[in-house]
């Protein structure tokens, strides 16, 4: 009895091995696209994300800053620096004429209350039907008691003064109950680098630039174009009305077209004057 025992030829073993190799690579090629078309619908959202707050962080502090009211401290193409208020108070009581301790109890609307060595600007309303005598009195504030209280048990601050510094300063001009009490932080916003890419970066007080929104466009990525009234460029800080904000984000992935992935706003911010 004889058995048959042929099996496959190497011919057909290579047909096979062809063959499978072709349709393998046919998946690689499938997954490797699936795979850059993630990674750039990702990086996409990535710019988009970054951009958008980066843009909504320097809307909401540009339209408080006020040039006319100097807070606009530095600017150029890349970069601004502002003066904003980070503590805001109403004056329910005042003895600021005291020789011995001038003293004016606040009652806290924003920020985390005054504090030793805070300069305030006390407004000083003089003549109530004229707006020409305004003014804002700058102070530092030498002593904090927060256990006071004022209009009805409401929960105060009481601030005091250096009666040598401020006593000709209030003595001139009448601060009234309800006058607004404000203190101010300095701030940059401009361009820094963070892990090899370039970030949207705040620093206060001219300290370390904290990133806090990208990775931006390496060249152009924040630029300003300040404005006046008019709407005319302008290089004076105190002219500026509205400014001009662009936001160029970008990420080192390739797209389907073979460029970088990249998103862009344009916005136009109104300042506080």
């Amino acid at each position: 009895m004889t058995t048959d025992r042929r099996g496959f030829t190497i011919v057909e073993l290579i047909v096979v091995a062809v063959l499978g190799l072709l349709i393998l690579t046919a998946v690689l090629q499938v997954l490797m696209t699936n795979q850059r078309t993630f990674t750039a619908q990702s990086a996409v959202v990535q710019g988009q994300q970054s951009s958008r707050m980066a843009l909504e962080v320097l809307f909401t502090e540009l339209r408080e800053a006020s040039p006319g009211g100097d807070d606009v401290l530095y600017m150029d193409a890349d970069s601004i620096e502002l003066r904003l208020m980070r503590k805001f108070g109403i004056i329910c009581e005042e003895d600021l004429l005291d020789l011995v301790t001038p003293t004016a109890t606040v009652l806290n609307h924003s920020g985390d209350g005054f504090a030793v060595d805070d300069t305030v600007y006390v407004f000083a309303d003089n003549q109530e039907a004229t707006a020409s005598d305004d003014v804002w009195i700058e102070a530092v504030v030498e002593g904090v008691d927060a256990t006071v209280t004022c209009l009805g048990g409401r929960p105060a601050t009481e601030l005091s003064f250096d009666p040598l510094v401020v006593g000709p300063l209030f003595s001139t001009d009448e601060v009234r109950v309800g006058a607004p009490v404000r203190s101010y932080k300095t701030f940059s916003f401009f361009t820094s680098s963070f892990l090899g890419d370039p970030y949207l970066a705040r620093s206060e007080s001219g300290g370390f630039g904290w990133p806090i929104a990208g990775p931006l466009r390496a060249a152009n990525g924040l630029q300003f174009v300040y404005r006046d009234a008019m709407g005319a460029i302008t290089a004076t800080p105190s002219d500026v009305r509205q400014i001009e904000v662009r936001i160029r984000t970008g990420v080192r992935v390739i797209n389907s077209v073979g460029a970088y992935v990249a998103d862009s706003l344009d916005a136009w911010i109104y300042t506080r004057n």
